[in-house]
């Protein structure tokens, strides 16, 4: 199953919670959603939609603290980075946006006066999981392309980390990032592409990659697939419970 697939799927099964009328037991798994930190923003969203009925993406954010009756730290920044992608989607256009909000995603307190740093699993997690946010705030059946200064600011980031191809998710910026790119580098980048997709994604195994140039590539795209497939299945068992 490709990324693009385990998103549709999951856009249906948030779909079926969030507008759905939570039975009893399903209002008080959202509490107990709200006092996890490590819990996906999705489920956070559709835990206050539980909780506060339909119009609660209108509150004021202290209203928000007093009727979920103080959600942990981490879920008041992903419950506020799900509500702004509601509101005004700057993550797709304002890198400083989309550095904070990334952050937010990947249970990190978000630091508003700094530029953060991610990592490419951060971001490729932020990416997928923004996507599934959108569609279930906003409707549309797609989200907006992200503008360049977004772009410039992902490739930023995977060239610092060594990256020759942008990993599953991020495929948007890989011109950007080729762009960066030159001598052995841009050789290494086609081996990488062409390995990376001969290499059958359900049964990926680090140890299996040579201990050269391109088994480090290989290895990197690996821990990113493994990241966010890992926080997939995350969200889809705390959406079970929603």
């Amino acid at each position: 199953m490709t990324l693009s697939e385990l998103q549709r799927l999951i856009v249906k099964e948030a779909y079926a919670a969030y507008f759905h009328t939570p039975t009893a037991k399903q209002k008080q798994a959202a509490k107990e959603v709200m006092k996890d930190c490590e819990a996906p923003a999705t489920a956070v969203l559709i835990a206050a939609r539980h909780l506060l009925g339909p119009t609660f993406l209108s509150y004021e954010p202290e209203t928000l603290w007093i009727e979920l009756e103080d959600p942990c730290p981490a879920n008041r920044d992903k419950l506020m980075a799900a509500i702004a992608l509601a509101m005004t989607p700057s993550f797709y256009w304002d890198y400083r946006v989309f550095g904070a909000t990334t952050h937010a995603l990947n249970n990190e307190l978000v630091s508003p006066e700094s530029v953060p740093h991610c990592t490419p699993a951060q971001m490729a997690w932020a990416v997928f999981e923004a996507e599934l946010l959108y569609a279930l705030t906003d409707g549309e059946s797609s989200s907006p392309e992200f503008d360049d200064c977004v772009t410039a600011y992902i490739a930023t980031f995977l060239s610092e980390e060594g990256l020759v191809i942008p990993p599953p998710g991020l495929n948007f910026c890989a011109e950007v990032l080729k762009q960066r790119l030159g001598g052995e580098a841009l050789k290494l980048h086609d081996e990488t592409l062409k390995a990376w997709d001969a290499l059958p994604k359900d049964k990926l195994d680090v140890s299996t990659f040579k201990d050269n140039a391109l088994g480090a590539q290989l290895h990197k795209l690996t821990d990113v697939w493994t990241y966010v497939t890992s926080r997939a299945k995350s969200l889809r068992a705390g959406l079970a419970t929603l």
